[in-house]
């Protein structure tokens, strides 16, 4: 349940702090004392929208914190339901702590920041923890009420576990269907075009295969071309490498380099007999001698091998432009541009297969359509008479026991789709004679208002232990009808905690805790304070709730209204 709130800077509120009672707990004041100011705070505190025209002007931001007690048995569960992984992330903050304390604050520019025990945490968190722990109710439930999808969303609220997850099952196998159904009308539509890509893939595919690229082939031609374009330049520096080294290869060469080194070594290798300090060097000198001759022989094998070609150089040229002109329109690499033209060319010539594939998965998918929309509507017809039954029961208890309510399930006009083959009406029969009516063509305000409650009184039999905020949901009844809500308001405060903001003094009366908002003037600015009434004061609350003013009559009439209340 709700403990405590605290409201400030919300609009006229400047700042208030309220602690709730269990059971029912009545919120009352003049029309536009600020109300529906409090309703806001709740709401931002709840995940709802945070609109910068909510927050006080000139006080830069408002703040909205609420304390809730849970019941230790359940707490982990309900945490872990509504926060997933962020539960593990409060573990700590929650483990010791008496209350979970929810914390939004909305700055004038409209941003938003939200804290569960001080850890900040996204809105949808907030949200989503807010709605396992209070379950609101508003006026404009009663517009929600006629929507067909909000009945749909009702009446399957009261499916098992096992029958949501079929439901969830049915919507996404008839999103896999309707999606091979299309694919398999984009295969078959598009005969001409794939005929054309067909010839094409063939054309490419053919065109590569004969020019038979290769990065490897493509890089020896590079360096087979560079060689023959400069043949004459390469044996000249081959040939004045050469006779650099040996005299051999100029007649008019005084001696090489192999001469010179060889000396060297004879002379040191005969002078190391002397001395053997000049043996390592000397046999460093042979090692070099010997290089320099394996140098000598290559160049020499080398320079036979070369030789001025230009027929082979003109065939070079011309298989490295075809390179180059597969590279232009192929890409970098056409090699694997082939491999993936073949891929595709086989995919494409392999249509029939496929489309016999898609075909035979469509008609599985459609078979486990026909079962699942079976099973659902069964699972609907099932939900919609324990619906109809609790409502009729509370509509007994709401001064209308001679309606009759029906949840009637009606096939879709578009026949069966993701959300099954049924759409449902819900219907009322105000009174025995009459013909059963739409809710949404129903006129009657103050009735529909019950309907709505009792609906809603419904819901809340199947997620009991949450608070429950009844926003105004009394507008357009009075007399014994009021007294009826008032009661069954005041019923459900038995098991539940119940804050309900109500203009009747009927349903004031029932309350176990009672709350005034109330208008006035702070330092030249209006001002909205909230407060908690007992004793005489809720008496003169409850006087001028019934007549406008408090007089004797009024005062008479309240304290009748409280020993009848209770």
């Amino acid at each position: 349940m709700i403990t405590e709130i605290s409201v400030k800077n919300i609009a006229l509120i400047e700042s208030a702090t309220l602690r709730f009672a269990p059971g029912l707990n009545a919120i009352t004041g003049e029309t536009g004392a600020g109300k529906t100011l409090l309703a806001t705070g709740l709401q931002l505190l709840l995940g709802g929208r945070a609109r910068a025209e909510s927050v006080r002007k000139g006080s830069g931001r408002a703040t909205v914190e609420g304390a809730f007690s849970l019941p230790q048995e359940s707490r982990q569960m309900i945490l872990a339901d509504a926060l997933g992984e962020l539960a593990e992330d409060l573990s700590e903050e929650l483990e010791d702590a008496e209350e979970i304390v929810l914390r939004r604050t909305v700055s004038e520019e409209g941003r938003s920041r939200c804290y569960v025990n001080g850890v900040t945490v996204p809105v949808r968190a907030l949200a989503s923890l807010g709605e396992r722990l209070v379950s609101y109710h508003g006026q404009r439930d009663q517009a929600r009420l006629t929507d067909p999808n909000e009945q749909l969303a009702i009446l399957d609220g009261f499916l098992t576990e096992e029958e949501r997850e079929a439901r969830e099952d049915l919507r996404e196998t008839f999103r896999e269907v309707r999606r091979l159904r299309a694919e398999l009308e984009s295969i078959l539509t598009g005969a001409e075009a794939r005929e054309r890509e067909v010839d094409f893939l063939r054309f490419q595919v053919s065109e590569l295969e004969a020019a038979a690229f290769s990065a490897e082939e493509l890089e020896e031609l590079t360096r087979e071309r560079d060689r023959l374009r400069n043949v004459t330049a390469l044996m000249d520096a081959v040939s004045g490498a050469t006779s650099a080294l040996s005299s051999e290869a100029l007649s008019d060469f005084s001696g090489g380099a192999l001469e010179a080194v060889g000396g060297a070594t004879r002379d040191l290798q005969s002078a190391s007999a002397h001395d053997a300090a000049l043996a390592p060097l000397a046999e460093r000198l042979a090692a070099a001698s010997a290089e320099l001759e394996d140098v000598v022989y290559e160049l020499r094998a080398y320079a036979a091998s070369l030789e001025a070609d230009p027929t082979r150089l003109d065939e070079v040229e011309d298989r490295l432009a075809g390179f180059r002109a597969l590279q232009r329109k192929y890409g970098e690499d056409p090699a694997a541009y082939l491999e993936e033209a073949r891929t595709r060319l086989a995919r494409t010539e392999n249509v029939e297969g496929e489309t016999a594939d898609l075909e035979r998965r469509i008609r599985e998918g459609e078979e486990r359509l026909e079962e699942l929309t079976r099973r659902l509507t069964a699972a609907r017809e099932r939900a919609a008479r324990i619906l109809s039954e609790r409502v009729q029961q509370n509509l007994a208890g709401l001064n209308l026991g001679s309606t009759v309510f029906r949840a009637r399930l009606e096939k879709s006009s578009e026949g069966p789709g993701p959300l099954g083959a049924e759409r449902v009406e819900f219907v009322i029969r105000p009174n025995p004679g009459e013909p059963e009516l739409p809710v949404r063509r129903f006129a009657s305000g103050g009735e529909l208002s019950r309907v709505m409650l009792a609906v809603r009184l419904a819901q809340e039999a199947l997620e009991p232990g949450a608070t429950y905020i009844f926003d105004e949901v009394d507008a357009g009844i009075g007399g014994e009808t009021a007294t009826a809500v008032g009661a069954k308001l005041k019923e459900l405060g038995k098991r539940n905690q119940v804050l309900t903001i109500t203009h009747l003094p009927q349903i004031a009366s029932e309350a176990d805790a009672h709350v005034v908002v109330e208008k006035g003037e702070s330092e030249g600015r209006t001002t909205t304070r909230i407060r908690a009434v007992s004793g005489e004061e809720r008496r003169r609350e409850l006087a001028r709730m019934l007549s406008g003013r408090i007089d004797d009559a009024s005062l008479a009439h309240a304290s009748e209204l409280l020993v009848g209340g209770g």
